[in-house]
């Protein structure tokens, strides 16, 4: 009975001994993000209070990929982990060990949102300075970025439009540059829409592209002057009026004749006036268009105006001479289609004819084969000579009284009274 009484005693003193040859595993670290810096994180591998190891290693799953030693034991180990834009690299997991102990658990790493105050504002010059410009006209921008204590240049300029207040609208592509601080532009106006606020700014990388602070506006104004009016002058016959707009007084004006380049008469307005009359030419033709154009000087710059709406001339009764306008080129187009429409139907209808004459022969010509070969075919199927030799025959006393009265009569009498034929139809002889 003493026996069972040390039994138990005996196995743990058994199990102790064989656990005590056993390594122990050290207890897993925790896996923590301290930081970022840009497209960088900061993870700290500290191990559990109590122990302590002189290598640390950080896992990405289970692929090392960072190993840190230290010369006497440590707590805990700090790594710089950069994970770049790549969304992937994001996505993945890691985890650390120190010496021989187990993993920790695994963590993802994330990149906060760092706020990056945009660099400061570049300065905007435009010439012509004034700002007012006409339809046609270029501009010249000029942005120049300030200087940076950090040495960063910019990597590309931008130039905009916008409406008072309003967001800006992108007016040329991006200007790209290198180690430059300022860049230009040249914009062409054509009309009152190109006007409005100019603004430019700047791009640097750091780490990402950041917009600079806009620019100080530049305002300009697009003059586009008024389209006068020409018409028949109601005080005075034989005169053409030209009306420009009454801001503009003092205009120059000439009037055109529709198709030609050089005007045919100028007039310079007074400083009270914004309209210039001039008289019908001596010499016109019935229903010529007219045009008139003013112009005006507005910082050394001259304006000028879009052509008048076309004005014919009637027929004025009496004055010089009044002529019918030539229709040379209307009359010889006239002439070229009509010839050409009759050349055209003169051919189909020969066409037409060539085709209906050859029908009518290639009938004509096989009815007459037909007819033919009837005919033949008649004749053949009843003309039919047949050569009968006649013999004579001897009858006896018949045959001896005829040939005794034939040596009394010498004289032969024809055997046929019509030669033999097989022709019904005598007609075909």
């Amino acid at each position: 009975m003493w026996f069972y009484g040390y039994f138990p005693t005996v196995l743990i003193i058994l199990k102790l001994h064989f656990s005590a040859g056993e390594p122990s595993v050290a207890p897993a670290p925790v896996l923590t993000q301290t930081g970022t810096r840009g497209s960088s994180v900061e993870l700290l591998c500290r191990a559990p209070e109590g122990h302590a190891g002189l290598e640390f290693k950080l896992f990405k799953l289970r692929q090392l990929i960072e190993t840190i030693k230290h010369t006497t034991k440590q707590q805990e180990a700090h790594f710089t982990l950069s994970l770049g834009g790549n969304d992937k690299e994001k996505e993945n997991h890691y985890c650390c060990q120190y010496e021989n102990s187990m993993f920790s658990m695994y963590m993802q790493p994330k990149l906060e949102a760092v706020d990056v105050s945009p660099p400061p504002s570049p300065h905007l010059v435009v010439e012509p300075s004034g700002g007012h410009v006409v339809p046609g006209q270029t501009l010249s921008f000029h942005c120049q970025a300030p200087d940076d204590p950090q040495k960063q240049s910019p990597k590309a300029f931008l130039l905009l439009r916008r409406a008072k207040g309003g967001p800006g609208s992108l007016i040329a592509p991006a200007k790209l540059v290198s180690q430059s601080q300022e860049s230009r532009f040249s914009v062409t106006t054509e009309g009152q829409e190109d006007g409005g606020e100019y603004v430019c700014l700047y791009q640097l990388k750091v780490p990402k592209t950041v917009n600079s602070t806009a620019s100080q506006p530049v305002h300009i104004t697009v003059i586009e002057l008024p389209v006068p009016t020409l018409a028949l002058s109601h005080h005075e016959d034989k005169v053409l009026e030209c009306v420009g707009s009454p801001a503009y007084p003092n205009a120059f004006f000439s009037l055109f004749r529709v198709g030609v380049l050089s005007p045919q008469a100028n007039h310079q307005g007074s400083l009270t006036q914004h309209s210039a009359k001039f008289p019908i030419p001596a010499r016109y033709e019935h229903g010529m268009q007219y045009q008139c154009q003013y112009s005006v000087s507005l910082a050394n710059t001259q304006a000028y105006s879009k052509m008048s709406t076309p004005l014919s001339v009637p027929c004025i009764t009496g004055y010089h001479e009044c002529t019918q306008a030539s229709t040379g080129n209307t009359d010889l187009a006239l002439i070229v289609g009509s010839v050409s429409a009759g050349v055209l139907f003169f051919m189909v209808v020969s066409l037409l004819g060539f085709a209906v004459h050859r029908h009518i022969k290639n009938t004509t010509e096989r009815r007459r084969q037909r007819e033919r070969g009837k005919f033949w075919q008649h004749v053949h199927s009843k003309d039919h000579i047949v050569d009968l030799t006649l013999q004579r025959v001897d009858f006896g006393s018949e045959d001896t009284e005829r040939r005794t009265l034939q040596e009394k009569n010498p004289v032969s009498e024809p055997i046929y009274d019509y030669p033999m034929s097989t022709f019904k139809n005598p007609s075909f002889l």
